[in-house]
């Protein structure tokens, strides 16, 4: 014997349907009180990154953001405790770009040794005008301390270029 649905639990299932994706909860990080960037960029991979320090890819192009006056472009990099990696080495013109809080994106259980994790980095576009953020793929084996700030071997540059209009 086929079991058969009630219409009132037909009507029951119609209902949960329409409203548990209406609850709004999700445990992504979209969900938090934090505003999602007007645009996001992402950085290379650090394989491909790699890759060009090594001569096996040609340099990376830049990636170029139009902003309004308010918006905020992001920017994902993974971080981790590794040789080589992703620095922030040029923070654009304070003039037209604000730097804001950075957000983790992706977590690492704790206690793990080594760990990447992703972090947005964000800007708001405080003024009309262009701006460059620029960041390297360093070598931190060879970081020096250089008049008050590291200085270290660039194997890769990736620059986003941010036009406020």
């Amino acid at each position: 014997m086929t079991a058969r649905p009630s219409a009132r639990g037909a009507v029951a299932c119609a209902l949960l349907a329409v409203l548990v994706p209406l609850a709004g909860c999700s445990s992504s990080p979209s969900a938090s009180a934090a505003k999602d960037p007007d645009a996001v960029v992402t950085l290379p991979a650090d394989g491909d990154a790699e890759a060009v320090g090594g001569g096996r890819l040609p340099p990376f192009d830049p990636a170029d953001v139009q902003l309004r006056v308010g918006g905020s472009v992001g920017v994902a990099l993974r971080s981790a405790p590794l040789p080589h990696g992703w620095e922030l080495v040029g923070a654009g013109d304070a003039a037209v770009v604000r730097r804001g809080e950075d957000v983790a994106l992706t977590s690492c259980p704790p206690g793990s040794v080594g760990c990447g994790h992703t972090v947005r980095q964000t800007w708001t576009a405080t003024a009309v005008g262009t701006t460059t953020l620029t960041w390297n793929y360093v070598d931190r084996a060879t970081c020096r301390q250089t008049g008050g700030s590291p200085s270290c071997k660039a194997l890769a540059v990736k620059e986003v270029r941010v036009r406020v209009g």
